[in-house]
């Protein structure tokens, strides 16, 4: 059995084979001692073109490279579903990320393996918006329900919201949810989490939906501070942003019977739809209404 296989998608108008190559290299580069596997969906112009500059890369790491045959959570579904029992982990990534510490995937997990069978997903740590793009804002999380939710992006470690002081916590913490770009869990989690709501062509929400699901499953969600990734690599060369976002939030309501988004511009209290105390009651033999009674840089311990 593999230690890792490790998902990524690259289809659509913001695919770059620059940033496609430097995720894949950045990952082989910083997990030498890994035994892993790439599982790649790329449309056929970057799948042509990354066999020419890293076919050796391919050949040596690539589990399966095949071509979109749906939306992202079609094409990741059909891989969940053949992968079962091949690997003990599973990492996904965007195609725009550049992994920093070295031994990467044992420096996250080895902080958290003796808890594995609690564990939903897990995240690193990107600083690239507050120290690259001098912007404070953090992707590296959802906002969730804390009570800070409304001064997104100061929350987390830049709750000052002052770049000379990030507030890191010192060891990994308990978080509502991480963000799409970089989310690891267990096989035997992913199981209990299950495959991709498919309500958008991309990740809309995805990471939002999967974290409660960790929560309903009464697996806490962490982040791994000293672990580092960047994301988004050459955001300033993105031809679209954020979409389908109309489309997200009416499965997700659908689904959950709330919706959730920034309580500075919902003006949802802690961003929830229906309110806390229903929140609270409805989902309360679970850890989803976990943040909402907490500051997000309110630090709960997972070895606690």
């Amino acid at each position: 059995m593999l230690d890792l296989v490790v998902f990524v998608k690259s289809e659509g108008v913001n695919v770059r084979l620059d940033n496609l190559r430097d995720t894949l290299m950045s990952f082989d580069e910083k997990n030498k001692n890994l035994d892993y596997k790439f599982y790649l969906v790329l449309e056929s112009a970057v799948r042509k073109e990354l066999e020419k500059s890293c076919g050796a890369l391919l050949d040596d790491r690539a589990l399966s490279v095949s071509e979109p045959v749906g939306t992202w959570a079609e094409d990741f579904n059909l891989f969940l579903d053949k992968i079962q029992g091949l690997a003990s982990w599973l990492l996904i990534a965007h195609d725009d990320v550049q992994f920093v510490t070295d031994d990467y995937f044992k420096s996250i997990t080895k902080e958290v393996s003796h808890l594995k069978d609690k564990i939903g997903w897990i995240t690193s740590t990107s600083e690239h918006y507050y120290k690259n793009l001098n912007k404070m804002a953090t992707d590296t999380f959802r906002a969730g329900f804390y009570k800070d939710n409304n001064k997104w992006g100061a929350m987390f470690q830049l709750h000052y919201n002052d770049f000379n002081r990030i507030d890191y916590p010192s060891r990994p913490v308990k978080i509502h949810g991480p963000m799409s770009a970089l989310m690891i869990t267990p096989m035997s989690s992913m199981k209990k989490i299950g495959q991709c709501e498919n309500w958008t062509p991309y990740t809309m929400l995805v990471d939002e939906d999967w974290s409660l699901e960790a929560l309903k499953n009464n697996l806490y969600n962490v982040w791994v501070p000293r672990v580092h990734h960047l994301h988004p690599n050459r955001i300033q060369k993105r031809k679209a942003f954020n979409r389908w976002d109309e489309q997200a939030h009416a499965g997700f309501l659908k689904k959950w019977g709330f919706d959730e988004g920034n309580a500075r511009t919902t003006k949802w209290e802690q961003g929830v739809s229906i309110g806390l105390e229903k929140l609270r009651k409805r989902w309360g033999h679970t850890f989803i209404p976990w943040s909402s009674y907490r500051n997000s840089y309110d630090w709960e311990f997972v070895d606690e």
